[in-house]
């Protein structure tokens, strides 16, 4: 999937590896997983890119909550500010037109979050971080559920890729 296409804008920021700067551990460079998680990415439906990025949200709020607990401010600072990246990307891709009261209030949900991670950030508040976690992992859960029940609509989704004809009237 590349930014030009129809769902460029899920497409979380990972960037390229460089390989001039990639260093090698054993035999193994350390760009391989994010080659990986970039693939994955790219050949992801829309569905299953927000599932993804809510479970990011999960692991980075984990992982700034341990950075807390152990005084690395600086780590759980770059882990919060990941989660806030992430949910104003879910909040700027809402439909709000298609989504109707759903939308709306996802993005009051989305804004609330965003303030509160502002604030854990500042205060690196564990109670705060354990609040966003709690919505995130309710919005996740929820979110794979309708798409079981769904039949996963969004996989049905034409392919962004695919040929189309130019038709000029």
């Amino acid at each position: 999937m590349n930014q030009g296409s129809t769902y460029g804008h899920l497409r979380p920021g990972i960037k390229k590896s460089n390989p001039q700067v990639e260093k090698k551990i054993g035999s193994n460079p350390i760009g391989k997983k994010n080659d990986y998680i970039e693939r994955t990415v790219e050949t992801a439906t829309p569905a299953k890119l927000v599932e993804m990025l809510y479970t990011g949200a999960i692991d980075f709020l984990t992982q700034a909550k341990n950075a807390i607990d152990s005084n690395n401010v600086s780590l759980a600072n770059d882990k919060l500010v990941r989660v806030q990246d992430i949910i104003m990307e879910l909040n700027i891709s809402l439909d709000m037109e298609k989504g109707g009261e759903i939308s709306k209030n996802l993005r009051g949900l989305y804004n609330y979050m965003y303030k509160r991670l502002l604030d854990a950030n500042m205060k690196k508040d564990i109670k705060i971080i354990d609040e966003i976690t709690g919505y995130i992992k309710e919005l996740r859960d929820t979110w794979i559920e309708a798409m079981k029940k769904e039949g996963n609509l969004a996989e049905k989704l034409p392919d962004p890729k695919r040929k189309r004809f130019d038709v000029a009237l």
